[in-house]
């Protein structure tokens, strides 16, 4: 067969096979009965081999339809991967309409923007860092809109161009650029930025996944509001050099829906202003959280989020297909092989659970629990 279209790695989790292919840098997870038909096909030298080695019980139609799935498949998950190009557009400094300086520890970031609708991409979840200084920028940031296109660029270098309608890009490479700063990295030095919220302890660290309205956040905003640490709202950044989660500096993205749940919890949550972007996203508020003790801790955990009214707090061990399909849809992984590879094993090395919860009280002690038998770290 075509051998070439076979998966680059393997791993088994439980029931379940998670198989990355080099070629379009993609995961699949297969049941394992998929797995033993697909590493027939793989290893027949022909159709005709395969159909003779499966069940005689079959048709040859029901065996050709069987032959033609894998192939599909197969075909499906080595579409080639491109990574995202940009054009040769220079900066154009006129657009600097708005300019802010962050103060992180010891970096001090300048961010130019085009306009108020542009700063709302990117400044009310940095909001709490902004202060003025006399010290010259560490990095400058230019973030504007031209032609109904959206550019970002870094120290003059342009670092994406997209359609307006995809700012969501642009946030994402704003923050991997960011975290790069921030962390002395580059982008070659992480497995990954997770689509998830992570919440540490001070020891270790947990990741909380889970669908847009799923409760995600204000899951975070309680933990945070009860002693624990935001390590990284939404976009958590994973090291190849340890495998660790990195600090984002973001503030908690929280939709008005939990406004008055988390009013009497969080201190002064009444005086954060209300931001209002477009209408999917609806009114926000964004809650800063004191920076935890560490800059990157080890995660134990991932934790799928499923906030349901009036139901019981239970946390159960759930599949690796539950968990990829919510994890890997919005996050970005690396193309890397060696970063597929310790993604694959880091994933192998925590542990899967899903969450449902409506009680704040019995789902911190619920997570406390948790986080008293994770291992201690050094």
């Amino acid at each position: 067969m075509i051998t070439s279209l076979a998966p680059t790695y393997k791993k088994v989790f439980g029931d379940y096979w998670v198989l990355w292919y080099a070629i379009s840098n993609s995961y699949s997870v297969i049941n394992s009965d998929f797995k033993l038909l697909l590493d027939t096909y793989l290893a027949s030298e022909t159709t005709t081999v395969f159909s003779s080695t499966i069940s005689n019980e079959l048709s040859d139609s029901d065996k050709a339809q069987i032959s033609d799935t894998l192939l599909n498949y197969l075909e499906c998950c080595n579409i080639p991967y491109t990574s995202a190009t940009t054009n040769l557009a220079k900066l154009d400094t006129s657009l600097r309409n708005i300019s802010k300086q962050y103060i992180f520890d010891t970096k001090n970031v300048q961010i130019h923007y085009s306009s108020e609708l542009v700063l709302k991409t990117i400044h009310p979840s940095i909001a709490h860092y902004c202060n003025s200084s006399t010290h010259k920028a560490d990095v400058t940031f230019d973030i504007y809109l031209q032609n109904d296109d959206l550019y970002l660029f870094k120290d003059k270098h342009l670092i994406s161009c997209v359609p307006k309608s995809d700012y969501h890009l642009i946030q994402g490479k704003f923050i991997m650029q960011l975290l790069c700063v921030l962390h002395n990295k580059v982008e070659q030095d992480w497995i990954g930025t997770l689509h998830g919220s992570t919440i540490t302890d001070g020891n270790s660290s947990m990741l909380f996944v889970g669908k847009s309205g799923k409760g995600k956040s204000t899951l975070c905003a309680l933990l945070a509001a009860n002693g624990f640490d935001l390590l990284a709202d939404d976009v958590s950044p994973l090291l190849s050099k340890n495998q660790h989660i990195y600090y984002n500096p973001s503030a908690i993205s929280l939709k008005e829906g939990a406004f008055n749940l988390l009013q009497p919890i969080v201190t002064n949550f009444e005086t954060l202003p209300i931001v209002e972007f477009n209408t999917t996203k609806g009114r926000l508020k964004y809650m800063p959280c004191r920076i935890p003790r560490k800059q990157h801790y080890p995660c134990h955990s991932i934790i799928l989020v499923n906030y349901q009214p009036d139901s019981e707090t239970k946390l159960e061990t759930v599949s690796i297909k539950h968990i990829l399909e919510t994890l890997i849809e919005d996050s970005w992984l690396s193309p890397n092989p060696k970063h597929a590879n310790q993604f694959l094993n880091w994933l192998n090395g925590v542990t899967l659970y899903q969450l449902t919860y409506s009680s704040t009280a019995s789902v911190v002690t619920e997570i406390s629990t948790l986080f008293k038998q994770a291992p201690q770290t050094l």
